[in-house]
């Protein structure tokens, strides 16, 4: 290969940093400029999971490259850059700052809809935990058609039942009543250290939430808060990042997520769908993320990575 293949890149080296709440700006001016419907590319979708996955971010030429680590494998993961930089240089930057013996991937997201989901298992490397689920937002306003029958059931329960609810937002005057109400969800359910992550984060989440750009509802009966549900908009989608009720009221999923549409839909017109995320390989949240019949999906593409050196390069050429 040419010397001048390489001349571009050597110049230019990665500098990772630890990501915290000082990367909050860079982090919101790159995912507002480059919107993208996975929830890899959200604020929460980075903030709530950098402990888990040790996420770090650098800048180069107006390129923002993000990387983690599996927490299981140990393998070094990096995401697809967000920015000005052609493939080629960015592809050859992420090899370089591979060090030697270190296993990496190449995450890169990879839109298909219900039709071609299932073709698409198998003709790539993908992993089907990290897979995303997306919606029409419409189909959450009132769970019209024969689909969605069972929703409208436990939706039209919960309205005749609990016809006291009030709907609120998210806001300073609730949160310490959605932290208690969080901790006390944790209580009951006796679930993964996955999901005891999850909310634990949420209460960090919860604890600040005026410095992210979030909205949310809470449902409240009879003076007591029975549920609540919150997330971000990037482009033509809103990721619901958490949705949490008391399941002894019947329907209250179906109401959070109807209400919660309805606030998205007055708020942001140009949104058209509702990415409710990965199931992370559990087979409940699996089952209740097809339940709901999505339209869309958002794959991860897996490539693996080889580390390259500039000083081999050079002297090869």
């Amino acid at each position: 290969m040419k010397t001048h293949d390489y001349t571009l890149f050597l110049s230019t080296t990665l500098k990772f940093e630890a990501i915290t709440r000082r990367t909050l700006p860079l982090l919101n001016s790159y995912f507002s400029r480059y919107p993208s419907r996975s929830c890899d590319f959200s604020i929460a979708g980075v903030m709530m999971w950098v402990d888990y996955y040790g996420y770090e971010v650098a800048e180069v030429k107006h390129t923002l490259f993000i990387r983690g680590i599996d927490p299981e494998s140990g393998v070094m993961l990096y995401y697809k850059p967000l920015g000005e930089m052609p493939e080629e240089e960015w592809r050859q930057l992420i090899a370089e700052s591979i060090q030697q013996g270190t296993t990496a991937k190449l995450l890169l997201p990879l839109e298909c809809d219900a039709e071609d989901q299932e073709s698409l298992t198998g003709s790539v490397s993908t992993e089907s935990a990290l897979m995303e689920y997306l919606y029409p937002i419409e189909r959450f306003v009132g769970f019209a058609g024969k689909k969605m029958e069972k929703k409208r059931n436990h939706l039209n329960y919960f309205l005749k039942n609990y016809s006291d609810a009030v709907i609120e937002p998210v806001n300073e005057r609730n949160i310490d009543e959605l932290i208690a109400f969080t901790e006390d969800f944790a209580n009951m359910h006796e679930d993964s250290t996955l999901a005891l992550y999850e909310n634990n984060k949420t209460i960090e989440a919860l604890s600040d939430f005026a410095s992210y750009p979030f909205i949310g509802i809470a449902i409240r009966l009879n003076g007591k808060i029975i549920g609540y549900s919150f997330g971000e908009k990037s482009g033509d989608t809103f990721f619901v990042h958490v949705e949490k009720g008391d399941i002894s009221y019947r329907g209250i999923y179906q109401a959070l997520a109807s209400n919660m549409s309805k606030v998205v839909n007055t708020a942001y017109p140009e949104v058209r769908y509702l990415n409710r995320e990965e199931d992370m390989g559990n087979e409940s949240l699996r089952k209740s993320k097809e339940s709901y019949h999505p339209t869309l999906f958002v794959n991860k593409r897996i490539e693996n990575i080889s580390a390259i050196y500039p000083q081999t390069l050079l002297r090869i050429a």
